[in-house]
């Protein structure tokens, strides 16, 4: 029975080492992290169950090995966990945020018993049977072989030319295991490199592959070409050589040293030049590869600052793990409406440490501060020359550099605490082994063996609801597949009944319910089921409820309740005041937003109070003054207003400013056609429909005009178009009848 504890615990220790960098599946909506995420659970929670049973079943006594480090890595998860208990969105602090998933407690609570499993169950020498740091290391460099050679597949368009046999997010050039994008894939590239050199200068003798390996991971991040990436590197050895000459690691070949400096002296440059222009055509598919919108550094820490001492409770325990996008609505400034992705609500910062700030407060950047601090004065004291302490600390320096750049995804979290496990492990020394036995006490034994047991079902229970969870989000990626109908109802209703806590589900659920009420009122009157319209709208306001109560202060949450309320509002009597309400709900949570002023404008405008529909728009525009939906508006207001000459002069002046804005020029035709001035309508519609080729809309209206203009063949061409794009069109469908 040992033999076979002592073999799970390895082979799970060994397999997660190997497959996480790597692994990926193409069932769920989100094919990396959050598989990363079961996997990191399922292999942590069955080798540590392993590990209790085999001490209390077999060995009869608790043996562990305790370090300096220990008491700081469990400050910081009770940090984390107080945090969560407290959080603003527990279901985001425990599970991660839905989309993300690498930043909830349940994944640092695996990384935190990984980090115990390596240090009582690792070995610094191969000397024993059991796991070695040797082997570990081992494992990690074939992972990131092929984590490489996958990559080098993905942007040279080999997965792209064999689109019939893979799925198709391995097609993009872009693709690697390791991130979604490759700003990700390039943070480890560079503590790749930082690890294949400490190989290097570690070991006794270095092949030509070692070198050409390390060439071939520089190679690619010179393609991927990541500031933050060369900041890493060049940091990273920079200590390095500032550590070796200090302490004379190399002192019997310092020319060992030159590798390094040449590494530094590559990352300077590459951080000045862009080398994958130089090296590429600049029209190439190679020299310009998607980019990740990452949130800077400046807005990162100001968001962090502001929601720490926006109140004495984030201030200790900040707004909760996992929670950054709440954060982030609440305390964006306003100089981000400037960038042309103000729209994007970002779910993490550009730095983990502001992250930590924003989500964890002062007790949990403080905690793990001094976690790292101790780590570092451990670790210098005892450095050996030539050892794997070295090639460990230099890769953990690496990570510790690339949190302060960038955000921490599933490996990246990961790899930090494999290498702080196996840096305590190969420290030796300040380890001590502390043994409870309870083999002359068989109620003790009887004790922990009915905790282990409870352990077990624990650990069972838990992996039934990550499977059901897991089927839930295959349907919900099903859905995500489908653009509307029946069909999408069913598959986000089964997501929705096997993931009942998950807002995200039932926000979706709600749109689509809302969406085929309106289809179906879209009806001819004698066909409609006014029934199943009552019926779809009060699904959809049960569901946004729901979304709202399980997620009170997400502010998409809330949207989504005053979109369903607003497109109910001309069947559900006071819809449109629980509309308001709501959105005025999302504006507390997101005050710095032009959109949801704009969508109470809006509202307002629809039950006829003009002047609080004027004072939104105004909000909005204060907000942000060229937002082209809120100048649109008011000018929808004047025309309410009667004041139509001065609408359209409005638009015409917005035409000029805004030449690439569909709904600018869709308005500019409408009031043309209205104003008898039909050519002028149709080289607008025209003009709408190059920019946006589906505006249904646009065809719809330049069906009608040319109508006006006798140009029948050219209306049905149009309406034929409409009718593809909003199939059962029942008006659409009666005008083709006639015209033909």
């Amino acid at each position: 029975m040992q033999n076979i504890f002592n073999r799970i615990i390895k082979i799970s220790i060994y397999a997660l080492t190997f497959l996480l960098p790597l692994f990926f599946l193409p069932f769920s909506f989100e094919v990396l992290e959050y598989n990363k995420q079961i996997l990191l659970l399922f292999l942590v929670s069955l080798a540590f169950f392993a590990w209790l049973a085999k001490m209390v079943i077999c060995d009869k006594e608790i043996r562990f090995r305790r370090s300096p480090l220990d008491i700081f890595v469990l400050v910081f998860i009770f940090a984390a966990i107080l945090s969560a208990v407290f959080s603003v969105d527990k279901g985001s602090s425990l599970y991660g945020f839905y989309g993300r998933f690498s930043n909830g407690l349940i994944g640092l609570l695996s990384l935190g018993a990984l980090y115990f499993l390596i240090t009582n169950n690792v070995n610094s020498t191969s000397e024993k049977p059991n796991i070695s740091v040797k082997g570990l290391l081992k494992a990690f460099s074939w992972s990131g072989f092929l984590v490489v050679l996958t990559s080098y597949l993905a942007v040279f368009g080999v997965f792209a030319k064999s689109a019939g046999f893979l799925p198709g997010f391995m097609t993009s050039r872009f693709f690697n295991p390791v991130a979604v994008f490759l700003e990700g894939l390039s943070i480890f590239l560079a503590i790749f490199l930082v690890f294949l050199v400490g190989k290097i200068l570690i070991s006794a003798r270095s092949s030509i592959i070692h070198y050409l390996f390390l060439a071939s991971v520089l190679f690619l991040m010179i393609i991927v070409d990541f500031t933050p990436a060369w900041i890493i590197l060049m940091a990273t050895l920079a200590m390095l050589v500032i550590l070796g000459l200090w302490k004379r690691l190399f002192r019997e070949n310092v020319n060992r040293l030159l590798l390094p400096i040449f590494l530094i002296i590559i990352a300077v440059i590459c951080i000045y030049l862009q080398p994958a222009k130089l090296i590429f055509k600049e029209d190439s598919a190679v020299a310009n590869l998607p980019q990740e919108q990452v949130l800077d550094q400046e807005t990162s820490w100001k968001i962090g600052l502001y929601s720490a001492i926006g109140n004495v409770k984030n201030g200790i325990l900040g707004s909760g793990i996992g929670t950054f996008n709440y954060d982030f609505a609440k305390e964006k400034p306003l100089s981000i409406n400037e960038d042309w992705l103000w729209q994007l609500r970002f779910d993490r910062a550009g730095s983990f440490f502001a992250e930590t700030l924003a989500t964890m407060g002062f007790l949990g950047i403080l905690s793990y501060l001094s976690l790292l601090a101790v780590f570092l004065v451990i670790s210098y004291f005892f450095l050996r020359q030539k050892s794997q302490s070295l090639l460990l600390l230099m890769v953990l320096v690496a990570l510790i550099v690339g949190q302060f750049v960038f955000y921490q995804n599933t490996t990246l979290a990961f790899l930090f605490w494999l290498a702080l496990g196996l840096s305590v492990v190969s420290w030796q020394k300040p380890i001590r082994e502390k043994i409870i036995s309870f083999k002359n006490f068989p109620e003790l034994s009887l004790v922990f063996s009915t905790l282990v047991i409870l352990i077990g079902v624990g650990f069972l229970s838990l992996y039934f609801f990550s499977v059901k969870h897991y089927l839930a989000d295959t349907n919900y990626a099903a859905a995500q597949e489908l653009a509307g109908g029946p069909e999408r109802v069913q598959f986000l209703e089964k997501a929705v009944n096997l993931n009942l806590r998950l807002p995200q589900y039932r926000a979706s659920l709600a749109r689509a319910y809302i969406n085929e009420a309106l289809t179906e009122a879209k009806k001819p009157a004698a066909e409609q089921d006014t029934d199943q319209i009552q019926l779809l709208i009060a699904n959809a306001i049960n569901q946004a409820r729901i979304a709202v109560d399980l997620a009170p202060n997400q502010v998409a949450m809330w949207e989504t309740l005053g979109v369903v309320y607003r497109e109910a509002g001309s069947v559900a009597t006071g819809a449109v005041d629980w509309g308001i309400k709501s959105f005025e709900r999302a504006i507390e949570l997101e005050p710095n937003s032009p959109a949801v002023y704009n969508e109470l404008g809006k509202l307002y405008l629809a039950i006829g109070d003009d002047d609080k529909a004027r004072e939104y728009f105004s909000k909005s525009l204060e907000k942000k003054p060229n937002y082209v939906n809120a100048l649109v508006q008011q000018v929808l207001l004047l025309e309410i207003e009667g004041d139509t000459a001065a609408a359209l002069e409005r638009l015409e002046e917005l035409a000029v400013d805004y030449p690439l804005s569909a709904e600018v020029l869709f308005q500019l035709g409408r009031f043309y056609f209205n104003n008898n001035q039909v050519e002028e309508a149709v080289l607008q519609f025209k003009k709408v429909i190059i920019l946006s080729p589906n505006h249904s809309n646009a065809h719809y209206s330049l069906g009608i005009a040319y109508v006006f203009q006798g140009e029948i063949q050219l209306a049905i061409a149009e309406f034929e178009k409409v009718l593809e794009l909003n199939p059962g069109h029942q008006d659409v469908i009666e005008k083709l009848e006639q015209l033909r």
